[in-house]
C-alpha cells in the first residue's frame, strides 16, 4: 500500500476540487481507460486527470498508463496547459520511454516552452532557457529527425534575444548609462523583422 501511495505521490497536484467532477472506483483498467478518452473528447480534462489517479491506484501496472500519459500530456498542450504537459511528458519519460523515444519527447518539451513564450520583451530567463535547452538539444542528439525544427526554434529564440537586448540598450542608453548599455549593444540583421506584440501589450515596455 505505501508503495503504490509512493508512485502516486507526484500526481496528487493533479487532483482536482472541481465540483463538476465525478469520482469513481473498481472499474477495469480498460474502463478506466475509455473513460480517460472520453473525457479528453469531450474537453473535460478535469475529470480526465481525475480518472487517470484512479487507474494509477487501482491498476498500477496496467499498460493503459503508458498510452494515457501521452494522450493527457498532448491534450492539456492543445489548450495551453503546457505545464501539466510537461509533467506529463517527464512522467512517461521517467518511467516508459526506449532511448528512442527519447529526442521525440525532448523535442516537445522544448516546444511547448516555444509556444507558451508569447511576450518577446520580458520573461528574459524562460528565453534564455529555451535557447539553452535547443543547444543541448542539437548537441546530445544531432540526428535526430527533429533537429531541423528545433534549429527553426532557436533561430527565432536567438532573434528575439536580440531584439530584447536592443530595447534594454536602447533603455540604459536614455537612463545615460553608457557603460550598462555597452553591454546590451547588438547588431539586429538586417531585413529581419521584431517579435509580433499585440497593441494593448505595447504599452506595457519600454
Amino acid at each position: 500500500m505505501l508503495k503504490k501511495t509512493l508512485l502516486l505521490l507526484p500526481f496528487l497536484f493533479l487532483a482536482c476540487s472541481n465540483k463538476n467532477v465525478v469520482h469513481y472506483e473498481n472499474l477495469t483498467a480498460l474502463k478506466w481507460h475509455n473513460r480517460i478518452a472520453k473525457d479528453v473528447k469531450s474537453n473535460n480534462l478535469d475529470q480526465a486527470d481525475d480518472d487517470f489517479l484512479s487507474l494509477e491506484a487501482e491498476h498500477p501496472a496496467s499498460p493503459y498508463i503508458k498510452t494515457d500519459l501521452i494522450i493527457l500530456a498532448l491534450a492539456h498542450a492543445n489548450i495551453g496547459e503546457f505545464k501539466v504537459a510537461k509533467f506529463y511528458l517527464n512522467q512517461y519519460e521517467k518511467r516508459f520511454a526506449s532511448s528512442k523515444e527519447i529526442p521525440w519527447l525532448e523535442y516537445e518539451k522544448i516546444k511547448f516552452d516555444f509556444i507558451k513564450y508569447n511576450n518577446p520583451y520580458t520573461n528574459q530567463k524562460d528565453l534564455l532557457d529555451l535557447i539553452d535547452n535547443c543547444k543541448k538539444y542539437l548537441k546530445y542528439y544531432p540526428n535526430s529527425q527533429f533537429k531541423y525544427e528545433v534549429n527553426t526554434i532557436l533561430a527565432k529564440a536567438e532573434l528575439t534575444k536580440k531584439y530584447l537586448n536592443d530595447k534594454i540598450y536602447k533603455l540604459y542608453k536614455k537612463l545615460d548609462k553608457p557603460k550598462a548599455a555597452k553591454e546590451f549593444k547588438t547588431d539586429i540583421p538586417k531585413n529581419s523583422e521584431p517579435p509580433y506584440v499585440p497593441w494593448y501589450k505595447k504599452i506595457f515596455y519600454w
